[in-house]
C-alpha cells in the first residue's frame, strides 16, 4: 500500500515538474521566437537628444597677470520636457523639482514679469511689449506667447481677443484692463495646471512652463538651463527621485578674485529680452550666458568660447545611455567646447585697490552732509591706457547679483552705487579748465608767459578794449571771499592762485569760438574711446546753449573760461585732456584692453595698439609754461596744496578746481595732476561731489602718486609685465 502511494506521489511531482517545464518552454518560445523581434527592437529603442554645451569663459586679468575674474566648477540643472510625458506627468515632475529647489534655497530661471505671490501684479512697466532700436512697439516674450496661444474669450473673457493680438501696435491696443491676475488665470488653464494647486505653486509652475515655451521657439535647443550653482543636497534629492528629463551636469560659473573694479568688470547672466535679437543673429541660444555690462560685455567676443554639440542617447526613462561629441562632416573634427580667450586689461590691480581705498576714505573723512560720491581716474600719459578707475560708492560683484536683498538695497540707494561716476558722471570742470585756456591763449599768441595782468578784484579791461559785458564786472574768487586781490600776475602765478581776473582777460581775447575748438581738440564734450561706453558731456558755447534750450549771451564766455556755464565733462575726459596737454599734444583714445591671450596663455590673440585720435601742434615752450604754473600749484609754498607733495619720490604738476552746482549746497571739488613733472608718465583726475574745494583732494592724489612711484610698490611691476603672477 505504501509503495503504491509513493509511486502515485512520484508521478504527481513528475507531472507538476513536466507541466512547469512545458510552461517555461512555452514562455521562452513566445519571448524568443514568436515575439523575439518585437522585444529585441523595443530593448534597443533610444531617444536621441542634442545638447549645446557652453564653453568656459576666458579669464580676466590685470596688466601683470593677476586674476580678476576666473571660473569656478559647479553644477547646473537642465530640463528636457519633451521626454517627461503628457501634461499631467510633466507638471508633476516640474513641481517636484521646484519643491526641491525651494527646500534647498536655490533660485531657478523665471523671467515671467508677474509677481511670485498673489495677489498677482506685473513686475515690469511694459510686461507685454517693448520698443525696439527704431522706437517701434514690439511684443516681448509674454506678449508673443499670449499672442500665439488660442486663449480667446474662454480664457481671457472680454479683455483680449485674438483679433486684438493680431493688430496690436501699442500698449493701448492690447486690451485695456487686462490684469496680471487674469493672465495667470488664463495661463493656468492653457498649461492644464491642477486646480487643487495653491496660487504659489501654480505661479511657480507657470513660470517654468513659460520658459519652456520660450525655448520651444529655438529649434537649436530642446533642453534649457533651469538653475545654476546647485548644491550637493539638491543634487542628491534629484538623483534619489529619478526625475525624468531633469539632468544635473558639471559646468562653471564666474568667480571674482577681488572686490575692486566692480564698475569695470561687469557680470555674466542670461540674455536680456531687449538684447535677444542681437544675440540670436550671432548664433546664440536663448539659455546662453553673456557678458552684461563692463569688460564682460565689451570683450564678449574674446571671452566667450566655442560651444560644443553633445549627442546623447537616452532610454525611455530619460537616463543617459551614451554620449558623444558631434563630428564636423567637413573637417572630421570633434565639436567639443573650446574655452574662451583670456583678456588682459591695462589695470594695475594693486593700484586700483589703493585708489578705491583713498577715494572712500577721502569722502568719508570730509564729513559733509552734501557729499554724495566721487571718482578717480589714473591714466598712462603716453598711450591712453587706464591704470585705475574708481567710483564711489561701489558694491561687491560677488554678492550683489547673487543676493536679492543686497541687489535691491544697492538699486534703491539714493547715492546710486551702480553708477560709474568716472565715465558717466558729468561735472563742470571749474578751474581745472584753466590750463586749457592758458595753452590756447599761448598758442594763439594772445598772451606770453611773462605778461602780467592786473587783478583789481573784478574784471576791468584796458580802455582801448571795448567792454562788451555791460554793467557786469565778474569778480575774482579771492576778492569775493577775502576782499583782496592777487595784484599783477603772470601765467604761472595765475594758475597757482587760480586768478579768475587773469583768465577772464585772456578768455576775452580768445573768444568763445577758439575756446570751444581747443576744448574739443583736447577731447572734452565727447567720448574718449573707452570700450565700456561713457557719457559725452558738453562744451559751453552758442550751439550747446541752443541744444539745451537756452539763450547764449556774450557774458557767458567769462563763466565758460573758468569751467562753468554749460561745460560738463567726465572725470575720464579730464584725465585724458591733462595727459594730452603734458605729453605735448598727442590725444590718445583711452582704453582698458591691453592684450588677449589664448585659453592656455600660450599665444597672443590680439595686442592693442595705441590709437591717436588727433594731434595738437603745441609749441613745447608753451607746454612748459603751462606745466610750470601747475608745478607751482603742487610745489610753491604760496600754494595751500604744496604741503602734501613736498616729500614725494617725484615732483608733480597739479591744478585745483571748485565748481558751483547750486546756491544752497557745497561746490564740487576737482583736482588734476601729472607726474613726474620733468617726464610725465601718469595723469590723475579726482572729483568729489559737494566736496567744497579742490584743495581738499590734494592729500588724496598725493597719496596715490606716492603709492605708484614708491619703490616697494613698483618692484613687482619692473620686469614682470606680461608675466602671469599666479
Amino acid at each position: 500500500m505504501e509503495g503504491k502511494q509513493f509511486h502515485i506521489r512520484t508521478l504527481v511531482v513528475a507531472g507538476i515538474l513536466a507541466l512547469l517545464l512545458i510552461t517555461f518552454a512555452g514562455v521562452l518560445y513566445q519571448l524568443q521566437i514568436v515575439k523575439g523581434e518585437d522585444y529585441r527592437a523595443a530593448s534597443t529603442v533610444k531617444i536621441a537628444n542634442v545638447e549645446t554645451v557652453e564653453a568656459a569663459r576666458g579669464e580676466i586679468v590685470d596688466r601683470y597677470g593677476r586674476t580678476l575674474v576666473s571660473n569656478r566648477a559647479t553644477y547646473e540643472i537642465t530640463l528636457n520636457t519633451s521626454i517627461m510625458g503628457k501634461e499631467a506627468e510633466r507638471n508633476a515632475i516640474l513641481l517636484e523639482l521646484i519643491h526641491i529647489c525651494q527646500e534647498n534655497d536655490i533660485a531657478w530661471t523665471d523671467t515671467l514679469p508677474i509677481s511670485k505671490d498673489a495677489p498677482f501684479t506685473y513686475t515690469s512697466d511694459s510686461p507685454l511689449v517693448y520698443a525696439d532700436s527704431e522706437g517701434e512697439v514690439q511684443f516681448n516674450y509674454l506678449g508673443a506667447l499670449l499672442a500665439a496661444l488660442p486663449l480667446g474669450k474662454d480664457i481671457l473673457p472680454n479683455h483680449w481677443e485674438q483679433e486684438d493680438l493680431d493688430t496690436a501696435s501699442s500698449v493701448a491696443d492690447l486690451g485695456e484692463g487686462l490684469t496680471a491676475e487674469e493672465v495667470i488665470a488664463g495661463l493656468r488653464q492653457y498649461f492644464l495646471i491642477d486646480e487643487s494647486l495653491s496660487d504659489a505653486d501654480a505661479r511657480a509652475l507657470i513660470g517654468v512652463l513659460y520658459e519652456v515655451n520660450l525655448r520651444s521657439q529655438d529649434i537649436r535647443k530642446t533642453a534649457y538651463v533651469f538653475a545654476q550653482d546647485v548644491t550637493i543636497n539638491a543634487i542628491s534629492a534629484i538623483k534619489e527621485r529619478s526625475l525624468i528629463g531633469v539632468t544635473v551636469s558639471a559646468t562653471t560659473v564666474r568667480q571674482y578674485s577681488t572686490t575692486s573694479a566692480a564698475h569695470l568688470l561687469g557680470r555674466v547672466g542670461v540674455i536680456q529680452a531687449e538684447n535677444w535679437d542681437k544675440y540670436k543673429d550671432k548664433g546664440y541660444s536663448m539659455d546662453d550666458s553673456v557678458g552684461i555690462g563692463g569688460v564682460e560685455a565689451a570683450f564678449e567676443d574674446y571671452l566667450r568660447g566655442e560651444s560644443g554639440t553633445l549627442i546623447q542617447e537616452l532610454s525611455t526613462s530619460g537616463k543617459v545611455v551614451s554620449e558623444t561629441w558631434k563630428v564636423d562632416t567637413e573637417t572630421g573634427e570633434s565639436l567639443a567646447p573650446e574655452p574662451g580667450d583670456n583678456v588682459m586689461l591695462t589695470l594695475d590691480l594693486r593700484l586700483q585697490e589703493k585708489v578705491e581705498e583713498v577715494l572712500a576714505s577721502t569722502i568719508e573723512n570730509l564729513k559733509s552732509e552734501d557729499t554724495q560720491g566721487g571718482a578717480v581716474v589714473v591714466q598712462d600719459v603716453n598711450d591712453g591706457s587706464i591704470l585705475a578707475m574708481a567710483s564711489y560708492p561701489t558694491f561687491d560683484l560677488s554678492t550683489v547679483y547673487q543676493n536679492t536683498e543686497a541687489y535691491n538695497a544697492a538699486l534703491n540707494d539714493p547715492l546710486k552705487p551702480f553708477n560709474n561716476r568716472a565715465t558717466n558722471g558729468t561735472y563742470p570742470p571749474g578751474s581745472t579748465f584753466k590750463p586749457l585756456v592758458a595753452i590756447a591763449a599761448l598758442q594763439e599768441g594772445l598772451v606770453t608767459p611773462e605778461e602780467k595782468i592786473l587783478d583789481t578784484g573784478y574784471l576791468q579791461l584796458p580802455e582801448e578794449d571795448h567792454y562788451p559785458y555791460g554793467d557786469w564786472h565778474p569778480q575774482c574768487w579771492y576778492y569775493r571771499q577775502y576782499r583782496g586781490t592777487h595784484g599783477r600776475e603772470n601765467l604761472a602765478d595765475a594758475l597757482r592762485d587760480s586768478c579768475n581776473i587773469y583768465f577772464f582777460t585772456i578768455g576775452h581775447r580768445l573768444g568763445i569760438d577758439r575756446v570751444e575748438q581747443y576744448a574739443y581738440d583736447f577731447g572734452l564734450g565727447q567720448t574718449t574711446g573707452l570700450e565700456l561706453g561713457e557719457a559725452k558731456g558738453w562744451v559751453a558755447g552758442p550751439e550747446t546753449s541752443e541744444a539745451l534750450g537756452m539763450e547764449w549771451y556774450g557774458g557767458n564766455l567769462l563763466n565758460a573760461v573758468i569751467g562753468q556755464d554749460n561745460n560738463m565733462v567726465t572725470p575720464i575726459q579730464l584725465t585724458n585732456y591733462i595727459a594730452t596737454l603734458v605729453n605735448g599734444g598727442k590725444h590718445y583714445a583711452t582704453h582698458l584692453l591691453k592684450t588677449v591671450k589664448s585659453s592656455d596663455y600660450s599665444s597672443t590673440v590680439y595686442e592693442y595698439e595705441p590709437e591717436l585720435l588727433n594731434t595738437l601742434d603745441l609749441d613745447p615752450e608753451n607746454v612748459e609754461a603751462v606745466k610750470l604754473g601747475m608745478w607751482e600749484v603742487a610745489n610753491d609754498p604760496k600754494s595751500s596744496s604744496s604741503a602734501y607733495f613736498k616729500d614725494l619720490p617725484v615732483e608733480v604738476g597739479a591744478k585745483t578746481g571748485s565748481a558751483q552746482v547750486a546756491s544752497n549746497v557745497e561746490a564740487n571739488a576737482l583736482f588734476v595732476c601729472f607726474a613726474p613733472y620733468d617726464d610725465p608718465q601718469i595723469a590723475i583726475s579726482m572729483v568729489v561731489e559737494r566736496g567744497a574745494s579742490g584743495g581738499n583732494l590734494a592729500q588724496a592724489t598725493a597719496e596715490i602718486v606716492d603709492y605708484y612711484f614708491s619703490a616697494e610698490n613698483t618692484t613687482e611691476s619692473v620686469g614682470t609685465e606680461n608675466t602671469l603672477l599666479r
